[in-house]
């Protein structure tokens, strides 16, 4: 029968067609949310044992990174990880989601703005009493860090040009 194009669907394709066929549009959904988490976070942690040396940040320290063989090991499973991923969206017909990186950037960083407004010294006052010169010492470098998270969330949504952000060390508004 082959050229006919009446062709039967292979084996694997029917069992693929009737295992979709188990989930609901909300199932189908949810599965493929899950599974989208699980490929970022395998992707995450591929770029983090593959990276050459630990990111130097100052308020974070990472201890007791992997060992070559634990290394190793977990790019094995992250290759499993994303294999078993790919089998699931092919088993049941998952479609692709899309993820809109400037926003995704906008959403964090306006989530950290919102978060470094709540440290400055006068909402400091509901974790206890505030020393009276600290609003004059620690507000104006925690003003400068909301002007650049809001200038990241200004470049990303392109209300701000990227020509405009000033290189680091220079105190003037962006």
């Amino acid at each position: 029968m082959l050229g006919h194009g009446n062709e039967q669907p292979g084996k694997e394709e029917q069992e693929s067609r009737s295992r979709a066929r188990l989930l609901s549009e909300n199932h189908r959904r949810v599965l493929a949310n899950t599974l989208r988490r699980v490929e970022l976070a395998a992707c995450r942690l591929e770029e983090q044992l593959t990276r050459e040396t630990m990111s130097q940040l100052t308020l974070t320290r990472f201890t007791n990174p992997p060992t070559p063989e634990q290394r190793a090991a977990l790019l094995q499973l992250v290759k499993h990880i994303r294999r078993q991923v790919v089998q699931l969206a092919e088993d049941y017909h998952l479609e692709v989601g899309e993820q809109h990186m400037l926003r995704t950037i906008m959403g964090e960083f306006t989530l950290l703005w919102c978060d470094v407004e709540d440290i400055r010294p006068r909402k400091l006052r509901a974790y206890g009493e505030v020393h009276p010169q600290l609003q004059a010492v620690l507000d104006p470098p925690l003003k400068r860090l909301i002007e650049l998270l809001l200038a990241v969330d200004g470049v990303a949504s392109g209300t701000l040009e990227p020509g405009h952000v000033q290189p680091s060390g220079e105190e003037n508004n962006l």
